[in-house]
């Protein structure tokens, strides 16, 4: 039995594609690690107040995050992982865009927050925030994505490691060389750690994979196609920043720090199913070149391994979130709470996210982006309406109702789509 034992681990450790895993996996545990102590810094140091206000300003920023390379980057992971000698040109498209594209949305975003400002954060802090997460950030995207796209996995894990090092550092700058630390303050560590990882990450992307090839002509090709991803990627964004937003607006900023910490807890304990999802992405768009049946077949596959994760995850949030208000203070006690009405949400990521990579692998991403904008339409009509009458818990309440029905949509295109395929072939 031993023998037997011994031998299914040997074969399952040889495999490459587990290796890859355990690769993001064990990397993302530094960051799950790095990530809570500076969220406990930042939050004990600011209290629900300016937290809520700072977490308000993000949600804000993320808004136009998907549209910051216009979809280039999925583009580069799409075309290099089906043809690895596209890499520089479509490297040096997507830097291009993302400094074409994001120029413009800071210009906005500081336009519509100087006019209808967030408490207690300046126009300074508002354009810090923005260029860390809307040029420094999507760079540093890109040459994660280069990485993955050509399967050198390890280094997309040091690259997204990295971000959480710096912020970190920063974290504790803040507290150790500040004796009254404030929002501005912050802003200005929080863009410097970022504004690190890109340069870090592109010296690692050039000597390892390639430099890129910029081509002026070429901004201004696969608009369509890139807005496709983006739109997609805007609509998860809108569904997961929205109740944030609008809890800063119809709300309380107080009622964002008690909401935005079980968010952010609750969004550290996806990082594996999200390991899983990052090392299989490139093998989708590999499998669906051949139709919707290939990529199905690998999301098939993954699937015990992510739900059996997301009922391990789901004990864990059960147990962890009493223990919430005696980390993060006794004000943080109802972010215990939301973080246990948050835990059936990992079953439902756990799945839609298959789906979501199976349409997207075999070139339906259409149809994944109408099902994310539809359920960002829906997200917005119940945070309106419930936001206003139960400050956090209606935010919490919209957001449970929108990732059921964004499951239900991305699996009945992928059932569609695969009888159609199966009646075409047959």
């Amino acid at each position: 039995m031993r023998k037997k034992i011994h031998s299914t681990l040997n074969k399952v450790l040889k495999n490459a594609f587990v290796r890859d895993v355990w690769t993001i996996f064990s990397t993302s545990l530094l960051k799950i690690l790095l990530q809570a102590v500076y969220f406990v810094i930042i939050a004990r140091t600011f209290g629900p107040d300016e937290y809520g206000s700072f977490i308000g300003t993000l949600a804000v920023v993320s808004l136009f995050y998907p549209f910051a390379s216009w979809g280039s980057n999925w583009l580069l992971i799409q075309n290099v992982s089906r043809d690895q000698s596209s890499f520089a040109d479509y490297c040096g498209t997507a830097i291009l865009k993302n400094l074409a594209f994001s120029s413009a949305f800071i210009l906005i975003i500081s336009l519509i927050l100087s006019l209808y400002p967030i408490p207690n954060m300046s126009i300074y802090s508002v354009f810090l925030l923005s260029l860390a997460n809307l040029i420094f950030l999507p760079l540093s995207d890109i040459c994660r994505d280069a990485f993955m796209s050509v399967g050198l996995m390890k280094y997309a894990g040091i690259v997204i490691t990295l971000l959480s090092v710096n912020r970190f550092l920063g974290s504790l700058a803040l507290i150790t060389l500040f004796e009254t630390p404030t929002l501005l303050i912050w802003s200005v560590l929080y863009c410097i750690a970022t504004f690190a990882t890109t340069v870090i990450s592109s010296i690692l992307m050039f000597r390892l994979i390639g430099y890129p090839k910029f081509k002026l002509h070429r901004v201004t090709q696969e608009l369509a196609q890139g807005f496709a991803f983006s739109i997609g990627a805007s609509a998860e964004s809108i569904y997961s920043e929205l109740d944030k937003s609008m809890l800063v607006k119809l709300a309380t900023v107080e009622s964002v720090g008690i909401y935005g910490a079980a968010v952010q807890i609750f969004n550290v304990s996806l990082t594996p199913i999200q390991a899983v999802m990052m090392t299989a992405y490139r093998k989708f768009f590999q499998k669906g070149a051949s139709g919707i049946n290939g990529s199905l077949e690998l999301a098939k596959k993954l699937l015990p391994l992510t739900l059996g994760y997301a009922g391990l995850g789901f004990v864990g949030i059960i147990l962890f979130a009493p223990l919430l208000p005696k980390i993060l203070g006794e004000e943080y006690a109802d972010s215990a709470l939301a973080l246990m009405w948050f835990s059936p949400l990992i079953f439902m990521k756990a799945t839609h996210s298959l789906a979501a990579d199976v349409l997207a692998g075999a070139n339906y991403q259409k149809a994944r982006s109408i099902s994310q904008v539809l359920v960002a339409f829906l997200n917005g009509v119940l945070n309106f309406w419930l936001i206003p009458l139960y400050q956090w818990r209606g935010a919490l309440w919209a957001t449970l109702a929108s990732e059921l029905l964004l499951a239900i949509l991305l699996w009945s295109f992928v059932y569609t789509y695969s009888k159609k395929s199966c009646q075409d072939s047959g």
